[in-house]
């Protein structure tokens, strides 16, 4: 049988972040205008470069390529100074996250990689903090640094793992997410998604966007990874 590739999301699916992107990129940002910014951007379930792109937009008037870069590197040692703050905050790994991970590791069809809106640096901070250290793996995954859609991320992902040695497609990929932009992400790229009620989404809307299925959190380790496998298409099952 052909490798699964099982794509996790982060921010409230694997880890919970406790504000910290927001307390990270608005201090930052108003040290990088001198000022206080226009806020208002939308920050759940979408990559850096698209929320930082965003809120760029609503206060410089120069090409925002040009300084986009300038304050993504900003706000990464910004993380990178402060990481502690997560922590203090109440953040942390979700509740049946590592005994997830490991449950996966120990099914020899699955290889787990990443794709977040993270930019990579914070991404591995996060991890990090949180007790991860190489599962998922990094190098089979993607970042927010470069992209603005999350579908983007999920070709990326399976490019990653391809590269690897892997024997993967889209449709061999499952994305794990709890918001609606990472079942969207997915079915774009032609990815199944397993989502994870656990953010700001209700099982009833992820259902809707798309997601092949809906648990309610990370405790049932049997649960998800038979929601993995039955989200792969096989010649009797074709996927809905």
């Amino acid at each position: 049988m052909r490798p699964i590739l099982v794509l996790w999301d982060l921010d409230l699916t694997l880890l919970d972040p406790a504000g910290f992107g927001a307390r990270m990129i608005t201090p930052t940002l108003a040290a990088f205008l001198g000022r206080d910014p226009v806020m208002g951007a939308s920050f759940a379930g979408r990559t850096d470069r698209a929320i930082l792109t965003d809120l760029l937009a609503r206060n410089v008037t120069e090409p925002l390529d040009e300084v986009v870069l300038s304050l993504m590197d900003a706000v990464a040692e910004r993380c990178d100074a402060l990481g502690s703050d997560l922590l203090a905050a109440g953040g942390g790994p979700m509740p049946g996250a590592h005994d997830a991970v490991a449950a996966l590791a120990d099914d020899p069809l699955l290889h787990q990689g990443i794709v977040t809106g993270n930019m990579r640096r914070t991404a591995l901070l996060k991890l990090r903090l949180c007790g991860f250290d190489s599962l998922p793996d990094p190098s089979l995954g993607a970042f927010g640094d470069h992209h603005m859609d999350r579908a983007d991320l999920v070709r990326d992902a399976v490019a990653a793992a391809r590269r690897a040695g892997l024997d993967v497609s889209a449709s061999t990929a499952v994305v794990i997410g709890d918001h609606v932009h990472d079942v969207r992400g997915a079915l774009d790229a032609g990815a199944p998604c397993v989502a994870i009620a656990t953010g700001h989404v209700s099982a009833e809307q992820l259902l809707a966007a798309g997601a092949h299925a809906v648990l309610p959190d990370l405790t049932n380790p049997d649960a998800l990874r038979a929601a993995i496998h039955a989200a792969i298409p096989t010649p009797h099952t074709p996927h809905r």
